[in-house]
């Protein structure tokens, strides 16, 4: 039985390509200089789209001058205004939210750039004269958003990048993609390891800092393409609530998924050692992966392949199609159907 006929693994391998490319596409676009003097950034993105603004938001903390918001919804922060910058994301183009949000981005005023595959959202960009990159997912066989983490993740960053708004060197980036590249058959393997050791369990990320992005979409990986439901939290926040409620129920699946990098702050790793303990002593099983790279940008891609190929190896343990989203097309056609009566 054939579980990949989408081949999903085969998008999951070409993370590497998509960020080359993307990277290079964004590289053509040149932004007014009053963009970087917005007050506020708002990112607009559902599910996989989405995944830039949480990259952000933890990777880049120690740069950002001014907040960023991931909005998941159809209106926008009533703050919004000529002095924001709205970030319009997309891989489909036709995300209901996001089209929402777009037209009243354009009414309020607010600069915009935006991102996408295609769709109403690139048509949109085009009669408005919305500097933006609309991207051919060449490297994406699986045709599903949600493997194009590459195109949205590091896109995001690269239109912020040429905005001003954070700074990310060229070489930086081509020696994040180069070190993912020599590690990704160890990547690759490492997934197909834990994937059966949480095969059965619910898994639960821990992880902390520049990481924090990636819990959220771990997370999501696990309920996408493993259907597996799957919860995050973050050190060293959970520290003062989670580790109370590891006690019932007593027939608890839970194993926890600690991520760690060798470039969290001394005080975190000493967090990280003493939540194992008390995991331990609540006789919750735990796994460990430790992402490698040069700069936290390199761990950030490692941890973004891992996810991948974690979720992919479950899926296959569980008898499960990874590109097929059944409950999400199900829902989906059942609300336009409630709309149109």
């Amino acid at each position: 039985m054939n579980l990949d006929p989408n081949n999903v693994e085969g998008s999951t391998g070409m993370l590497t390509l998509q960020c080359e490319q993307i990277w290079q596409d964004i590289q053509a676009l040149d932004f007014p200089p009053d963009f970087k003097d917005c007050q506020n950034i708002v990112l607009c993105g559902m599910g996989g789209s989405a995944y830039g603004g949480y990259v952000i938001n933890s990777l880049y903390k120690d740069q950002l001058k001014i907040p960023l918001i991931s909005n998941n919804d159809y209106a926008l922060p009533s703050f919004v205004s000529q002095k924001t910058l709205v970030i319009l994301s997309s891989y489909s183009g036709s995300t209901e939210e996001v089209l929402s949000c777009a037209q009243e981005a354009l009414g309020k005023g607010a600069k915009i750039a935006g991102i996408a595959g295609g769709g109403t959202l690139s048509e949109f960009f085009k009669s408005n004269n919305i500097l933006s990159i609309v991207f051919d997912p060449k490297h994406n066989p699986s045709g599903q958003p949600r493997l194009g983490t590459g195109y949205m993740v590091l896109g995001t960053i690269a239109i912020l990048n040429k905005i001003g708004v954070i700074s990310v060197p060229d070489e930086q980036v081509n020696q994040a993609i180069s070190e993912l590249k020599t590690e990704q058959e160890n990547i690759k393997n490492m997934g197909r390891e834990l994937a059966a050791k949480f095969q059965g369990f619910i898994p639960v990320i821990f992880c902390a800092e520049f990481l924090e992005g990636n819990a959220h979409i771990l997370r999501n990986q696990f309920n996408e393409t493993a259907k597996s439901f799957s919860a995050f939290s973050i050190l060293p926040e959970l520290n003062h609530h989670l580790m109370e409620g590891l006690k019932n129920p007593e027939d608890k699946k839970l194993k926890v998924l600690f991520i760690t990098s060798e470039l969290y702050s001394d005080k975190l790793k000493r967090r990280v050692e003493l939540t194992k303990d008390v995991v331990e002593k609540n006789e919750v099983g735990y796994e460990e992966y430790q992402v490698i790279g040069s700069s936290k940008l390199s761990q950030m891609l490692n941890a973004l392949s891992f996810g991948g190929y974690l979720t992919l190896y479950l899926a296959f343990l569980y008898g499960q199609d990874p590109s097929l989203i059944p409950w999400v097309d199900y829902f989906k056609k059942q609300l336009e159907g409630g709309e149109k009566t």
